[in-house]
């Protein structure tokens, strides 16, 4: 995983050392509540633990996209709406297909005015058709899950967001790190 996630850190860093030409000094999250929509790509890594041994266990590692919109309240404060398909994994007979909606809170601390790690805490409301060879089910739930992040600003409306999120699916947990784009507005 952490290979997986070495180049989004790598370009994390040369966005944070990027000289400030052309970036407004003044904190482009600054003023009124402002709205933002985004979207990108994830990572993650899958660990079911509802097989009976090890050898046995439902492991993967899959791509997925996420979209999502939100109001942030000042610097520090933001709520959000998301969605993320977290694609189909398998292995063997047995084969997952889940995504879910996600309301969650965030706070930011705003380090320089174009640089802001955050954590986020919310709830996911998820569906996952499971199958396993002819037989084949749908479950659905809701599980908390949080995350921490990095919002870098790339201009006065555009933020780049780098994520890492851990959800639970019952017994299921992903562990996802994501690469997304923010529009304010």
């Amino acid at each position: 995983m952490m290979k997986r996630l070495l180049p989004i850190a790598l370009i994390g860093t040369g966005l944070v050392s990027l000289p400030q030409t052309g970036w407004t000094q003044q904190s482009p999250w600054a003023g009124p509540p402002q709205g933002y929509i985004g979207g990108g790509v994830g990572y993650y890594r899958l660990n079911d633990e509802d097989f009976l041994d090890e050898d046995e266990r439902f492991k993967d590692d899959r791509w997925s996209w996420k979209v999502f919109a939100g109001v942030q309240f000042n610097r520090v404060l933001s709520a959000e709406l998301g969605y993320t398909d977290f694609g189909k994994t398998s292995r063997g007979p047995f084969s997952a297909d889940a995504s879910g909606w996600s309301l969650a809170g965030t706070a930011a601390l705003p380090v320089t005015p174009n640089f802001a790690p955050y954590a986020k805490l919310g709830q996911l409301f998820w569906d996952a058709d499971l199958e396993a060879g002819p037989v084949s089910t749908s479950r659905d739930g809701n599980d908390m899950f949080y995350g921490v992040g990095a919002r870098f600003a790339l201009s006065h409306n555009l933020d780049l967001r780098m994520e890492y999120e851990r959800f639970a699916l019952d017994d299921t947990d992903l562990d996802m790190g994501s690469l997304n784009l923010q529009l304010r507005f």
